[in-house]
């Protein structure tokens, strides 16, 4: 009897060490789940981590992924760049000892093609004007790089409500029989003077008339997420201004090369080029 009682013993401990063992294997090991399940350049990916144990790091392609916690688990925000060449790319998580490593398939995606004929002047620049413009693209692509501390907060607003969609995102151009960059923002049709609202929170990093967008504005939400807005009859901030989501950043306009009032809006998440209306489909709440 005493013998069996001592192997009752040993099984018991045993039996309750297994318990144990397994629940720290379940609280070591998040789950990792990816929206939408099928992405292609130009997209956006939501990356949402449940069960961590604690902090949540990770990176895609080289960049830090910058996750946020919320109710329904930590959540980061990542951008398949419209130039990306289709294939397989590992995106890490982690999460205390637990390392988890997905390889995501970016599909081939076939844009519409535009072809457009407009006069020699509209196309060729003179030798000042192209450095202007050179200068101007310096200007803009040292921002991307930057990735300063989170400022947006739940979900992205329309920056003009209600509005018609003109040239969608990820038109491929061709003017005068000769191919030209692929359209990397949405130009919404609106009345000269409508206002423009900031998609979210953020800092103003450029407050500017540029030769082609003219009057633009740029802001930084943090976490390397960056919206743009071009061709603005005025402008309503300065460079270094918070703003704060929904307030009135600038009017509809025609400045720099555009045909009429319209506002070209961009999206770069971590210099990634990607569609503006996707970042405000997500849900961020």
């Amino acid at each position: 009897m005493h013998q069996r009682n001592n192997v009752v013993t040993i099984l018991t401990a045993i039996a309750a060490g297994l318990i144990m063992l397994v629940g720290i294997e379940a609280h070591a090991s998040p789950s990792v789940s990816l929206s939408p399940k099928k992405v292609g350049p130009g997209d956006i990916l939501l990356v949402t981590v449940t069960g961590a144990a604690g902090q949540v790091e990770g990176a895609f392609r080289g960049r830090q992924l910058h996750f946020v916690k919320g109710k329904n688990g930590s959540r980061a925000i990542v951008g398949i760049d419209l130039y990306l060449e289709p294939g397989k790319y590992p995106l890490t998580v982690k999460s205390g000892s637990a390392v988890i490593t997905r390889s995501l398939k970016v599909s081939k995606k076939t844009y519409p093609l535009q072809r457009l004929t407009l006069p020699e002047d509209k196309v060729t620049l003179s030798p000042e004007n192209e450095a202007r413009v050179e200068r101007e693209q310096e200007r803009t692509s040292a921002l991307w790089p930057v990735e300063s501390i989170h400022l947006w907060t739940g979900r992205f607003l329309d920056p003009l409500p209600g509005r018609e969609l003109g040239t969608p995102f990820g038109v491929r151009r061709i003017i005068n029989h000769i191919p030209k960059s692929s359209h990397s923002g949405v130009d919404i049709s609106a009345d000269q003077g409508d206002p423009i609202r900031a998609p979210n929170d953020g800092v103003v990093v450029m407050a500017d008339n540029l030769f082609f967008s003219g009057n633009s504005v740029i802001i930084d939400h943090g976490d390397g997420i960056y919206t743009m807005f071009f061709h603005m009859s005025q402008t309503k901030v300065k460079v270094g201004q918070a703003v704060m989501k929904g307030d009135v950043i600038g009017l509809v306009g025609s400045t720099g090369r555009a045909s009429g009032p319209h506002l070209h809006w961009g999206v770069r998440i971590q210099g990634a080029r990607v569609d503006p209306l996707q970042l405000i489909r997500l849900k961020l709440d």
